[in-house]
């Protein structure tokens, strides 16, 4: 059953799958938030060991507050909030693939010496920004049907926003 969960978000992610043929249930999208939640905690424990517990779980839920916030409110505006779960578990899903993939890269980027390495890493968390930028367009592309675009942008905002709302709540 993980598998095809897994796999369908896999699928997600590469633009094959459509949030809508995700079901409309509170346990799988609490499944789904559980794993990110997870997922986003050991993350954030990587990369900033010397961080307070308080302070990435802070910014972790600053985070899914904004895009709660924000996706609920899209949806509304464009009479579609009956597609909240299904879109918001796309969206974490979704971010719970690329989180993997930028652990394993900023883990590899803090522990490598040699520059080229490092260089490499450091490109690829960039390619994995923007790769999660036009997943997360493509998810409010499906749910909204506004161009991928205007998803992209409108992601991006959540995470520009949760960030500067994060870092003022929470100083490092």
């Amino acid at each position: 059953m993980m598998w095809r969960i897994t796999k369908f978000f896999w699928q997600l992610c590469l633009l094959r799958e459509s949030p809508a043929n995700l079901p409309s249930s509170t346990f799988a999208t609490a499944a789904v938030f559980f794993v990110y939640l997870l997922i986003g905690v050991s993350s954030a424990a990587l990369r900033r060991p010397e961080e307070s517990l308080t302070a990435f779980t802070g910014t972790l839920v600053v985070s899914v507050a904004m895009q709660i916030v924000i996706t609920l409110l899209l949806l509304e505006f464009k009479g579609a909030r009956g597609r909240f779960q299904q879109t918001w578990m796309a969206l974490l899903g979704a971010s719970s693939i690329i989180s993997i993939f930028l652990i394993l890269l900023t883990m590899l980027f803090l522990n490598v010496e040699s520059d080229t390495v490092r260089t490499f890493a450091d490109s690829a968390i960039w390619i994995c920004i923007g790769w999660w930028l036009a997943i997360a367009g493509y998810i409010y592309h499906k749910a909204v049907d506004i161009s991928v675009l205007q998803g992209s942008v409108i992601a991006f905002v959540i995470e520009f926003m949760s960030l500067v709302l994060a870092l003022s709540l929470f100083p490092r």
